[in-house]
């Protein structure tokens, strides 16, 4: 057998094997799973890119969340000290004194008036009319 006939027949079933992949790859099931196959990747990719927006999302809601919390910690601390401030009796008296334009009373000027019992209503507890 000659070198040629023998290059021929080794290409032979290379080309029966190409032609029959061939024919598998134009099939209407190769096509229906190739089809099927792209899709799957396609909506596997979106799915991805979707899950990595979200997690952007909800860490930039997060972050302006935290910025709020932080804020109102700020200002929470800060009318905690207003009210210590207005409850300090050394504070009420100088603000009694500056705005109001008040001061202690002259000692001479206190009266202590006692309670005086009250005397049992007329007729009462008696009975009678008055």
């Amino acid at each position: 057998m000659s070198a040629g006939k023998r290059a021929a027949a080794r290409r032979e079933p290379l080309r029966q094997r190409l032609t029959l992949a061939w024919q598998r790859f134009h099939s209407p099931g190769y096509a229906i799973a190739l089809a099927l196959t792209l899709t799957a990747l396609v909506v596997v990719a979106l799915l991805h890119v979707w899950t990595r927006l979200e997690i952007v999302r909800i860490g930039y809601a997060l972050s302006e969340q935290t910025k709020l919390h932080q804020a109102l910690r700020e200002h929470e601390q800060r009318l905690r000290l207003e009210l210590a401030t207005r409850k300090d009796p050394a504070a009420i008296e100088r603000a009694a004194r500056e705005r109001l334009h008040m001061v202690p009373p002259d000692s001479t000027a206190i009266r202590v008036v006692h309670r005086v019992a009250a005397a049992p209503a007329h007729g009462a507890g008696h009975g009678g009319h008055p």
